[in-house]
């Protein structure tokens, strides 16, 4: 698959190699987000390599060859839980899907964090869930999860620019206590952000020009809201430039 992958990427003039690291994390990509943002999927792709690097192993070996020698799934990709892979049932032993056979962007975009040039977009996320799975259980049960990820040393990495975080809850590790003054304002900012009725962050897609409006203090929400959207017209656009010269 990696090999095919390579060669239609040589063919349109995109890649002249494709790593089995890259191509890996393309389908974890593409499996966790689909045909998401970009800033998601990148985002994503950081996460993973973060989570990697954190267990001193490689891409392969977090997403690919995670179960023990002899395990049947060790080797395959797949979905981290369900049935249908022809291969084995649960559990997999899989730390997040690699199931969805990736889109020529993705490939791009994974080549692109596999060889650093994403710069940490995700602020050192190392993990990331979805937890609009969880809005109908009620505010307690999304409360109760971000305290359980504190409980771990994990929190809600903060607002990225392209990225709805009820979609992608990413993480950080910190190292933080979730008993300090620290843990206990960075649980409070995750349960704030996953506050009932979810309001969904929202980006046009053609980003329009937001003038000054008069103000007594001289700056506006439309001026801020200004400087986010082209923030995140810059970031869409440089990944694009990235990804459309990588190798």
């Amino acid at each position: 698959m990696r090999a095919n992958a390579e060669q239609r990427l040589q063919q349109a003039g995109y890649l002249s190699s494709l790593s089995l690291d890259a191509y890996t994390l393309a389908r974890y990509m593409q499996g966790e987000v689909g045909n998401g943002t970009i800033e998601e999927r990148v985002a994503v792709g950081e996460a993973a390599v973060n989570r990697a690097r954190r267990e001193g192993t490689s891409i392969n070996g977090l997403l690919l060859y995670r179960q023990p020698a002899g395990h049947p799934n060790r080797g395959f990709y797949g979905p981290i839980h369900g049935v249908g892979t022809g291969v084995s049932t649960a559990p997999y032993g899989r730390w997040a899907t690699t199931a969805a056979d990736p889109t020529l962007l993705t490939v791009l975009l994974a080549n692109l964090v596999i060889t650093g040039e994403s710069a940490d977009f995700a602020n050192g996320a190392d993990d990331q869930d979805g937890p609009e799975a969880w809005i109908s259980q009620g505010q307690a049960a999304l409360n109760n999860y971000v305290a359980r990820l504190a409980s771990q040393g994990k929190y809600w990495v903060g607002p990225l620019p392209g990225v709805d975080h009820w979609r992608t809850f990413l993480q950080i590790t910190p190292g933080v206590s979730a008993s300090s003054p620290a843990g206990q304002a960075l649980m409070q900012r995750g349960m704030e952000a996953l506050a009932l009725p979810a309001r969904r962050p929202w980006w046009p897609s053609d980003l329009p020009f937001c003038p000054r409006q008069a103000s007594t203090n001289g700056l506006t929400l439309a001026v801020l809201g200004g400087i986010f959207l082209g923030m995140l017209g810059f970031t869409r656009g440089w990944f694009r430039r990235a990804a459309e010269r990588v190798g």
